[in-house]
């Protein structure tokens, strides 16, 4: 009897592990498309943008004469989180994106899908 326990649990943690590693499982690398992020922030001295897409490391935009920043990234298709980042320090949503999901820490990220 305990011999079944025992290959019971066995298959359950493999079976556990499974599932986890296919929700673990990374982007597909077939076809991406460049997904540009912009904003409006004429006085900002910097932004970027910031998401589980790039392991939420600010990528800088670049700002244009009338104070648009914008910058275009390299992603496959799937959902993803993100936040602009202005002068280094406000994370903050994109305000011209309704879609958002909770962070977990009481705020929001903003959703891209592509």
């Amino acid at each position: 009897m305990a011999l079944k326990k025992e290959t019971k649990a066995k298959v359950t943690a493999k079976a556990t592990t499974k599932a986890v590693k296919a929700v673990k499982k990374p982007a597909s690398k077939g076809k991406t498309s460049e997904v540009e992020f912009k904003v409006f922030a004429p006085s900002s001295d910097s932004v970027a943008v910031a998401g589980d897409f790039n392991s939420w490391k600010p990528f800088a935009l670049k700002k244009d004469k009338s104070g648009n920043w914008s910058g275009k990234i390299k992603l496959s298709s799937g959902t993803y989180q993100y936040k602009f980042v202005f002068n280094g320090q406000y994370w903050e949503t994109d305000n011209s994106n309704p879609e958002r999901v909770p962070d977990g820490r009481g705020g929001e990220n903003s959703v891209k899908r592509v």
